[in-house]
């Protein structure tokens, strides 16, 4: 699924998103995440420092849900997908130079590789729920 411009944007101008897992026995995990960056048009790349209950969730179930909004203006996107977490390869090279270009001398633990299956508008008003169009 191509990410429309309105999520990627607010992703992009947001400093901190919501990086929700569950375990297998269900219980939930939310965690912010400062460190992010779009590989493509559908796959969110999640930077790990300090992941553990996340990894482990992601590992095990290959799920994840990004929550994302903007609290003066209300727009507000929630996007569900497969994850996997990766510490070498293609993806990891991206997270490795963008951290790099950010912050010189920084390295993550790893990466989240979050590709987008579906995305729920979370917007208050009539559509809040509904998937996004």
């Amino acid at each position: 699924m191509s990410v429309p411009d309105s999520a990627r944007n607010l992703v992009d101008q947001q400093p901190i998103v919501a990086l929700a897992t569950a375990a297998p026995d269900g219980t939930p995990n939310v965690a912010p995440i400062f460190w992010k960056l779009w590989y493509d048009d559908s796959t969110l790349l999640l930077l790990d420092n300090y992941m553990k209950t996340t990894k482990a969730n992601i590992k095990s179930t290959g799920t994840a849900s990004v929550s994302v909004w903007n609290a003066e203006s209300g727009e507000a996107y929630q996007l569900k997908g497969t994850a996997e977490y990766l510490s070498e390869g293609l993806h990891m090279d991206a997270a490795v130079a963008h951290m790099d270009k950010e912050k010189p001398g920084t390295r993550p633990k790893g990466v989240v590789v979050l590709r987008i299956a579906q995305i729920y508008v979370q917007t208050p008003g009539e559509n809040a729920g509904e998937p996004l169009e």
